[in-house]
């Protein structure tokens, strides 16, 4: 597992949308509640479904908050992975999530060494891609992390407010190194305009490259 890309072009447009953008105001509501709690909250209100919580016990995670977990949910369609942590309960932090068309423990892992990388390495925001290293499923060719604004979400998800100030909250999309090089040379919003010109099926493990 490697997760040392991290692009930079052509991200503050990205940046931008979520800083107008309209979070949940959630602080007053959440009183004393811990940031853990409040990050769960958020997740939960918005999927409807209780979570199992998967915490990092072995190699390098050891590094991680000591209260990082991922929240696995099972929707009726879908399988989502969401963070608690990966922004140590920071101000202006980020949390990501990965949608799955079923159960998949592989995304936990991506999930923790993403996580490993933005806390130890290098700082991840939205329009950044990471390289898996490998595949999310087996010969699926999605071995890269797109973190994009969540458009597949609801407006109000793309952050809350604890505490500690607001969270944002990006949606890690797999794709293929071809899709990251194209994002590399023409930026991230021709990525995004490809995705919807070709109505990326991001569920589908099988999909062909756009690219």
């Amino acid at each position: 597992m490697k997760l040392q890309d991290r692009t930079d072009s052509n991200e503050q447009g990205a940046r931008c949308r979520t800083t107008r953008s309209k979070g949940r105001a959630s602080s007053s509501e959440v009183g004393s509640v811990s940031f853990e709690q409040c990050a769960t909250a958020h997740f939960a209100d918005t999927w409807q479904v209780v979570p199992q919580q998967h915490r990092p016990s072995t190699g390098r995670f050891y590094e991680l908050p000591s209260r990082f977990s991922v929240l696995e949910f099972q929707r009726k369609r879908t399988w989502c992975y969401a963070t608690v942590g990966m922004s140590a309960g920071e101000p202006d932090g980020i949390e990501t999530f990965i949608v799955t068309p079923g159960q998949n423990l592989r995304a936990v892992e991506f999930l923790y060494y993403l996580t490993h990388f933005h806390l130890t390495g290098a700082r991840l925001d939205l329009g950044h891609t990471v390289n898996f290293g490998e595949e999310l499923w087996d010969g699926s060719g999605l071995d890269h992390g797109f973190l994009s604004f969540p458009y597949v979400e609801e407006p109000g998800f793309e952050s809350f407010d604890c505490e500690n100030g607001r969270t944002n909250v990006a949606w890690l999309i797999p794709i293929t190194s071809a899709e990251r090089d194209y994002k590399k040379e023409h930026g991230v919003e021709a990525l995004e305009a490809l995705f919807e010109e070709y109505s990326l099926n991001y569920l589908n493990p099988s999909r062909a490259s756009l690219v």
